[in-house]
């Protein structure tokens, strides 16, 4: 009898093992599943996450593409996407998605897991930083919201071509062109169709702001609370930045640039 119950404590025993185990392996492979989107450290090398081939199926998702309206261009080829969430991830980690060449895309995907589905619109409202154009690019600056009064100031972005107000706004979309410029001009009229107000100002005093002044005069007019610290003007709650350990606000998107690129120069520690 004794024989019988040692048999059967080292029986359950085993098992608590085996369960624990099984147990651990899913806890891993959950932790895995979270974080697919990192390099591989101890090894330096990517886990390729690609599911599609970028032509006919999205390259994040494997969904097949039922427009070509959404592309981007990523080691000198086009790849199209299902939607403009999936653009936006593709960008912030191109190798994790993208191959080099169509050929080495297939041959990556071959083995690829099923295709997922997913909402593309609330995809693209969670995606990124909060869209801050307010202008059609066609009629309206993408940065302020100006009417265009001349089709000289240009840009290509996502392929199509942009107009902006000034060489300010144009050098401010270029620098983030994803906070103002949509990849197709359906896209642009959605996100901007509660846009604020158009904002105005003086072109030719943001273009020279644009180029960092010589030596170190500081240029701050506003506290960065209530007024803009390169303007005066009243700011926008919207548009922040964190500078020397502190939030400052400021009026306008260009306004923001400037505080970042030069913080030194408007902001007082």
């Amino acid at each position: 009898m004794k024989n019988f119950f040692r048999l059967l404590t080292i029986s359950i025993f085993a098992a608590a093992l085996t369960l624990t185990a099984a147990a651990h392996d899913k806890h891993k492979n959950d932790k895995k599943n979270d974080k697919q989107e990192k390099v591989a450290k101890s090894s330096g090398k990517v886990e390729f996450l690609g599911k599609g081939d970028g032509v006919e199926s999205c390259p994040v998702t494997g969904e097949a593409l039922t427009s070509k309206t959404i592309k981007g261009e990523f080691f000198g080829r086009t790849v199209y996407f299902c939607c403009e969430g999936c653009l936006a991830t593709a960008k912030k980690n191109p190798e994790l998605y993208v191959k080099k060449t169509e050929k080495e895309q297939l041959a990556a995907i071959k083995a690829a897991p099923k295709a997922e589905e997913h909402d593309h619109a609330a995809m693209a409202k969670t995606d990124g930083a909060a869209f801050l154009g307010k202008g059609d690019g066609v009629e309206s600056c993408p940065v302020t919201g100006e009417a265009i009064t001349s089709k000289t100031i240009k840009a290509e972005f996502f392929g199509r071509t942009v107009y902006f107000c000034c060489e300010g706004c144009l050098a401010t979309a270029k620098k983030n062109p994803e906070l103002y410029v949509k990849t197709t001009e359906k896209g642009q009229l959605a996100a901007i169709k509660n846009a604020p107000k158009a904002e105005e100002h003086d072109h030719a005093a943001m273009a020279k702001m644009d180029k960092k002044p010589a030596g170190t005069t500081f240029l701050g007019k506003g506290d960065g609370i209530e007024t803009c610290p390169v303007t005066g003007e009243p700011v926008s709650k919207d548009l922040k930045v964190e500078v020397m350990g502190r939030t400052v606000y400021v009026c306008c998107a260009g306004c923001l640039e400037k505080v970042k690129k030069n913080p030194e120069l408007y902001i007082r520690k």
